[in-house]
């Protein structure tokens, strides 16, 4: 009979095999899953720590560095919306009867325009290009209507306005400044209140004196605002002023802008995103050039204006109000209530707008005829 040992402790093996790696392996997957926790819960702090180094130290230093980037931020010109469509072709915007042409307003300079005619030259006929110009002798109101920064004289917001004065049977030209839409050259206060003078002054020379009023929106008011400044100090008065969503001055205009919202706790934010626009030349100071307009003037402003604050543009009119004289036009400010949900650029679609603009002719005709 084959002899057998007996023993009462374990061969060690089955220690290892049955008590040792079991409780490695748990505790393994338990420091995977800690791990993982710790992957999870630190993953989206490094990203905040990321988020707030851009957005606080990389970019104000960046902007210090390159103060140019800001002047570009105002006028946003590369920024056009619609894309990849043809301004020489306004009626792929809904616009009959509008005729596409280029003013040449210094050298290497040449601005896109649009001229729109009156609903009761164009309604029952097509006019020929030859004879735009000539229409303008009609005798029938001219409104130059001057947009604010980024898109093209294409945007969907402008488009409506050119087709509701020419309902109210006004001749409309529009123009896009240097650097926007199609037109060459680059953007700069001087250069876009200059484009804007050419047009006026081209208006005058073709339109046997009728009655042009000049309708700005949003940075188009500083600009506006500029130009009525200068035609007036030369005694070229526009028979009246539309400032639509208008600011005081831009420097408050870029304080209050939502993008502005993130830095503007910041110790350094003036000096580095406001100073840095009025060095670079960009002030468009429409409460001081305000003072200087001396026809009437209208001022229509959404109460849920979300980027150009409804308070900014009552500070222009407070501006304008104390400063009006016996021997100026009158200045109105019209508010359009925050529950219609017109904002920065639906005011077009207020049913009261025909018969406020309407009134604002007739009384501006008035008094330019006295």
């Amino acid at each position: 009979m084959d002899a057998t040992t007996c023993s009462d402790k374990e061969p060690k093996g089955n220690i290892l095999s049955q008590i040792v790696v079991p409780v490695m392996v748990r505790w393994t997957q338990k420091l995977k899953v800690l791990w993982g926790m710790v992957v999870t819960c630190f993953g989206p702090i490094r990203i905040v720590i990321l988020a707030v180094f851009l957005a606080y130290i990389a970019i104000p230093i960046f902007l210090k560095t390159n103060p140019w980037i800001l002047s570009k931020v105002v006028f946003s010109n590369i920024i056009r919306w619609p894309p990849f469509v043809n301004l020489s072709s306004p009626g792929d915007f809904g616009l009959n009867n509008t005729r596409n042409f280029y003013m040449d307003t210094e050298e290497d300079v040449r601005i896109g325009a649009w001229h729109k005619l009156p609903v009761s030259l164009s309604e029952s006929k097509e006019v020929a290009w030859d004879k735009y110009e000539e229409s303008l002798r009609s005798g029938k109101t001219i409104f130059l209507y001057l947009h604010g920064n980024s898109g093209t004289r294409g945007g969907y917001h402008r488009v409506q306005i050119y087709k509701f004065l020419s309902q109210l049977d006004a001749h409309v030209l529009t123009i896009d400044y240097r650097g926007f839409g199609d037109s060459t050259g680059t953007p700069s206060e001087e250069g876009v209140v200059h484009d804007a003078y050419f047009a006026y002054k081209w208006l005058k020379s073709k339109s046997n004196n009728a009655p042009i009023f000049i309708w700005g929106h949003s940075l188009g008011t500083g600009i506006t605002t500029a130009l009525s400044r200068r035609l007036c100090e030369e005694g070229d008065d526009p028979v009246g002023v539309i400032l639509e969503a208008p600011f005081n001055n831009i420097l408050e205009a870029a304080e209050h802008h939502p993008f502005s919202l993130p830095f503007r706790l910041l110790p350094w934010f003036k000096s580095i995103f406001i100073d840095s626009i009025k060095e670079h030349g960009i002030q468009f100071s429409s409460d001081e050039n305000i003072m200087k307009v001396t026809p009437h003037i209208l001022i229509l402003h959404a109460e849920d204006d979300g980027i150009v604050p409804f308070h900014l543009g009552h500070k222009l009119y407070q501006k304008a109000k104390e400063t009006r004289t016996p021997a100026t036009g009158d200045v109105e400010l019209v508010v359009f209530q925050g529950h219609h949900g017109y904002g920065h650029k639906h005011i077009f679609l207020a049913p009261e707008l025909p018969d406020i603009i309407k009134k604002f002719m007739e009384k501006s005709y008035a008094d330019a005829n006295d």
